[in-house]
């Protein structure tokens, strides 16, 4: 991490090994104080300098800030989706359980609605799967998937 990286309270943040911790405070002698959000038996506050920390750790995005990322990239309501080699009517926005990215939906041809936890995939790469079309669609609408879009506004 950046040594200019600002650090504040509530942010979360991942080291090397995967230990995801949340910023509590950072207190005048500047040490940052945090608490494992991991469900750990042995878990238990921790601190340590601000330059140690930020050389340890990487910010992460916290899962309301991907789910209205995901949300911006056409995951919503009335869109429909392949996810895990089945086409889905998406019947909500993305929304965090558990600390994880979920979102209701049905499957064609079935009426039972299922809360899915949205594919790794998507969240960490924006919505592009290998092997499945161009992310969602919303039938019968004229414009170009969003990817596309997307895409084209970033080839310049």
């Amino acid at each position: 991490m950046p040594l200019g990286t600002e650090v504040k309270q509530g942010q979360s943040f991942q080291d090397g090994t995967g230990l995801t911790v949340r910023v509590r405070e950072i207190d005048s002698n500047h040490r940052v104080h945090f608490s494992v959000t991991e469900h750990r038996k042995d878990a238990k506050p921790g601190e340590m300098s601000y330059f140690v920390f930020v050389n340890r750790f990487t910010r992460i995005n916290s899962v309301e800030e991907d789910c209205a990322r995901i949300k911006q990239l056409g995951y919503v309501a009335a869109r429909h989706v392949r996810i895990y080699g089945q086409e889905f009517e998406l019947l909500s926005d993305p929304f965090p359980e558990d600390d994880r990215i979920t979102i209701r939906a049905k499957a064609k041809g079935d009426s039972m609605v299922r809360t899915l936890r949205l594919p790794l995939t998507i969240v960490q790469t924006g919505g592009k799967q290998q092997g499945t079309h161009d992310g969602p669609t919303r039938r019968h609408d004229p414009s170009p998937p969003i990817e596309h879009r997307i895409s084209s506004i970033r080839a310049d």
